[in-house]
Order: structure tokens, then sequence, then C-alpha cells
């Protein structure tokens, strides 16, 4: 972004800014606050229904200001999701390998669940059970009987934070729920099946413990 750009970014947020009350200032502090805590505002779900319709209507102050930062504040009118994406490549989140191994799984998960969906943008659900058995199925762990429980309930834990999943960590039985956000959607950006495929193969010979966070076209 250049100087001059930014320049007029800074000026239409003071501009804004300044017609702001006192609440509206709170709530904007709030709002931007949450973005940056979980990333993703989902008006599906109860807690940030209010949320969702309070960036709508402070949009054009809100997006201002991630510019400014350099992050594009992203709306899928359609789900209902508000999210931000760094235009800088920047602050990306890191990951665990069980936990990425298990976002990539998820997003498998989603995919081809919607397309048995007639509405494409419903949550989907899917056992802990079927979990498990493509974890075993992907070969990038030699037994699933010996990964830690814990390990597992950490890494959806993780995911649950990042407002991607819902899971009861309190429930780990192999008939428990855990329900795939749309936003998985937005964080495994693969569309075909295959590629989803290809990316589980590129774990197996891995080792190390971390990785980026996955961000494919």
């Amino acid at each position: 972004m250049s100087a001059h750009s930014k320049d007029t970014i800074c000026t239409k947020f003071n501009e804004i800014y300044h017609t702001l009350n006192d609440t509206k200032k709170d709530l904007f502090a709030k709002l931007c606050n949450k973005l940056i805590g979980y990333n993703f505002v989902y008006g599906q779900l109860s807690e940030d229904k209010n949320d969702y319709y309070s960036i709508l209507a402070m949009k054009e102050i809100i997006q201002a200001y991630f510019a400014m930062i350099e992050f594009q504040l992203v709306h899928d009118d359609m789900r209902k999701i508000f999210y931000l994406e760094s235009t800088t490549d920047r602050n990306r989140v890191k990951l665990k390998k069980m936990e990425t191994v298990i976002l990539v799984l998820l997003r498998k998960f989603y995919y081809l669940k919607s397309k048995e969906s007639i509405d494409a943008n419903t949550n989907i659900s899917i056992t802990i059970d079927e979990l498990l058995s493509a974890l075993d199925d992907t070969g990038i762990y030699k037994n699933k009987d010996k990964i830690p429980k814990t390990q597992i309930i950490d890494a959806l834990s993780n995911l649950k934070k990042y407002k991607l999943i819902n899971f009861d960590k309190n429930n780990y039985e192999v008939n428990n729920v855990v329900e795939i956000f749309p936003t998985v959607a937005m964080v495994v950006k693969i569309n075909d099946i295959d590629l989803i495929n290809n990316k589980l193969k590129t774990y197996i010979a891995k080792e190390e413990e971390e990785y980026n966070e996955v961000d494919e076209d």
C-alpha cells in the first residue's frame, strides 16, 4: 500500500471516528478486539449474532482501521461471517502437527458432507470415531490407539478457540459430535478433494512439530 493510500485511509478513519459518541467508540473497540482475538465472527452462533450485525453496521470504520495495519476485513454475507486476512503475509498462527492434520481432515469432511447437504452453508457434524478413522487412514500416525487422547482433545480445543468447530472436550466418546463450521473453508482454501488428499500426504514424511497455518487457493 502506498503512503498516499495510507494517508487517505487514515483521514477517512479519523473523519468517521470523530462522529461516534462514547458508546459507539466503546463498541468499536470491543468489535475490533474480538476480531483480533478470534479472527472470525460467525453470525450463526448465538454468542456472535449481535456482534456480527454490529460489525455490519460499523463496517466502514472497521475496514478503515484494519486497512491501516495491513489487514483486510472480509465479509461472507451468505454464510454470515466476518474475518481478517493479512495483506502482507504476516502474523500467521502457528499450529502443531496434530492440529494441522486434523484441520485439513475437517476441511475434507466439510467438503464431502456439504456436497450431500441441501444447504451447503449449514454446519457439518462428524463423530469422534469418524475423525479417528480418517486420522488412521492418512498413514501419518502408524497406530491411532497410541495417540494420547489429550493430544487430540487439545488440538480440537485450539481449533474451537478460533471458531472453526464446536466440540465438548468434557465428553470425549467415539459417538461424541464435532460440529464443523463454514469458517474452516476460509482457513483451508481448497475446493478440490484431490488437492486435499495430496495436502495430507505431504505430512506423512514430516517430523516437525509446527506448521504455518494452511492457506492454499
